[in-house]
């Protein structure tokens, strides 16, 4: 595909994609894991481990839902999220890309597993909240259900599927990206080592600056 010629549409992931926060996450759930007494996680670990649904990655984490319910633990983690979301810087090249896409008048879409009301303060905190047309979040904390506000989006706005490129950091983006029919980038600075993401797609970027290289050839 020439990106530069027939994508009209960008849509990005929010965490891990355009945040830097893989070491936060890290951090709190080895605090969640410490408090009960669970054996703590290297990054390396956690980005070879971290999936959706996040319940099935709690589990293979060791966490028990015989003793505690999967909101107690989301709820802990998400309120330490919250707490110190205000740390988090942008990864190297964002401004650039969002900049990038807005100059040459291609729409902006963030379709994310964060609560809605959350990501738009957040995206309002990092001052980046006018590059996006459109924000996409869940009405819960409990990240799951992307698909369908994406498929929801597309069929709303009637935007050919053939068009869009979503942006992401997960193999879990990879498949909301086929589920949506759409092209799909990653880029290995999140939440899943490149290594991982290359076993199921070849386009897997290094960072933010090589996607605007793609849409200079």
């Amino acid at each position: 595909m020439n990106f530069s010629r027939d994508i009209k549409h960008i849509i990005w992931d929010w965490n891990g994609t355009l945040v830097n926060d893989v070491h936060l996450c890290v951090s709190l759930i080895n605090s969640i894991l410490s408090r009960r007494s669970l054996p703590e996680i290297s990054q390396d670990t956690y980005r070879d481990t971290f999936d959706f649904p996040v319940i099935d990655y709690y589990k293979r984490l060791g966490f028990d839902f015989e003793k505690e319910s999967f909101e107690t633990l989301s709820n802990e983690f998400i309120g330490g999220y919250i707490d110190a979301r205000q740390t988090l810087k942008l990864h190297s090249g964002a401004i650039e890309a969002l900049n990038f896409f807005r100059q040459r008048g291609l729409p902006q879409c963030i379709l994310s597993a964060t609560e809605l009301n959350a990501l738009n303060l957040t995206l309002k905190e990092h001052q980046i909240d006018r590059y996006f047309k459109t924000v996409l979040g869940l009405d819960h904390h409990y990240a799951d259900g992307k698909v369908y506000l994406g498929k929801t989006w597309l069929e709303q706005n009637h935007i050919s599927t053939d068009q869009v490129l979503f942006i992401g950091d997960t193999l879990h983006d990879l498949n909301v990206a086929n589920e949506m029919k759409i092209q799909c980038l990653l880029v290995a600075t999140g939440h899943h080592s490149k290594d991982r993401l290359k076993t199921e797609n070849t386009n897997v970027l290094q960072n933010l600056h090589e996607l605007i290289d793609l849409f200079k050839v």
